[in-house]
């Protein structure tokens, strides 16, 4: 008869746990990260925001500068519509309370308005209707430059001409000339994006009379 040998229970218990113990072992090496490895992915992620940090700030800027003139852009274009839809000039002047024109030719950056101007005096009056209020991003530099007949900002005659109020938004922020964009306002009420019309280039818009913006 064959006999057959049966381990001992504490023997099997305690290779188990041994087992267990190589097993925990390896995790824990797995898990953990020298100080030398630690050093290495800090570099690295120093490098890719050494290099990524600046390219996104520019993205950052250059949406905030399309946002801005975009804006002023529609407010303008509904002004124009406004002024067509009512019969009634329409004025768009600079504010530094959103409810009435400032008095600084200056204040298009802290924000601007328009409003259905019933008696034609550029002056936001209680009891005309305001159209559109917008305040300007912080870092944003916003100026007009029109001729000596626009009294309170530009407006928009029942026909929708511009009532000779012809000039240049020019939008500027920390980087200077080279990034500035501009709006040009026309006699007929149109307001165009302007565009470097030099040759050659040098990479500045150049404003209603041809000349480069500055900021």
């Amino acid at each position: 008869m064959t006999s057959q040998y049966v381990g001992h229970p504490a023997g099997n218990i305690m290779r188990h746990n041994t087992g267990h113990r190589e097993m925990r072992g390896a995790m824990s090496r797995a898990r953990g990260f020298s100080i030398v490895e630690l050093m290495v992915v800090m570099v690295v992620l120093a490098v890719l925001l050494g290099v990524g940090a600046p390219a996104f700030l520019e993205t950052v800027r250059n949406n905030r500068m399309l946002t801005e003139v975009y804006s002023l852009r529609a407010s303008l274009a509904n002004a124009r519509s406004e002024a067509l839809a009512r019969r009634m000039t329409v004025t768009v002047c600079e504010s530094t309370d959103s409810t009435s024109c400032a008095a600084d030719p200056n204040a298009w950056s802290e924000g601007y308005l328009a409003f259905a101007d019933a008696d034609g005096d550029g002056v936001a009056d209680p009891n005309e209707i305001l159209l559109t209020r917008v305040v300007t991003a912080p870092d944003m530099r916003i100026t007009f430059t029109a001729g000596p007949s626009t009294v309170g900002g530009p407006g928009f005659s029942p026909r929708g001409d511009s009532l000779n109020a012809s000039g240049t938004f020019t939008f500027c922020d920390p980087r200077g000339a080279t990034r500035a964009a501009a709006l040009i306002l026309r006699n007929p009420g149109d307001a165009r994006a302007a565009e470097d019309e030099d040759k050659p280039e040098d990479n500045i818009v150049n404003d209603l009379e041809g000349n480069n913006v500055s900021c």
